[in-house]
């Protein structure tokens, strides 16, 4: 009887080590994913096309209302060319939920931003995002990307 209770104690002390490595890697992963989204967000605030585009994963997708999905390629095009049209002297991301499965991290929001163009006045957008994230090897990149404008107020 004595064995059968040590060994149910080994097995529940083993399980809880188990949980806790997982949320110390999940802790680990969230670290990681919030300091690449800053790297992206800082390579927009600085005009940084290079390190936006490190940013993306190889088969990167932006999907946005209205429009057919948009490939790698085209994401590449449309971010060099929106780095080249406007400078972003700001740039708010305010989080409303968050969470990793696997490789992948799930983070939704909203953005604030200041478009502003080299020909015309200042752009005031404010939006929801969701970005799906994916673990690569040399760390976290954008996989999958969605926006929806908010109707000015």
């Amino acid at each position: 009887m004595k064995s059968i209770a040590t060994g149910v104690l080994l097995i529940v002390l083993a399980t809880q080590a188990c949980r806790r490595g997982a949320v110390a890697d999940s802790a680990a992963d969230r670290d990681a994913v919030n300091a690449a989204l800053e790297r992206y967000r800082q390579a927009w605030l600085k005009g940084d096309t290079g390190m936006a585009l490190h940013q993306l994963s190889g088969d990167v997708r932006f999907l946005f209302p209205g429009s057919p999905d948009m490939d790698s390629a085209a994401v590449h095009a449309l971010v060099i060319e929106e780095m080249a049209t406007y400078r972003i002297p700001s740039l708010t991301l305010t989080r409303a939920d968050f969470f990793i499965a696997g490789d992948h991290a799930v983070d939704v929001g909203t953005y604030d931003e200041i478009q502003a163009s080299k020909t015309r006045a200042p752009i005031h957008g404010t939006g929801r995002y969701m970005t799906v994230w994916r673990r690569e090897p040399g760390g976290w990149r954008i996989w999958r990307f969605m926006i929806t404008e908010l109707p000015r107020s």
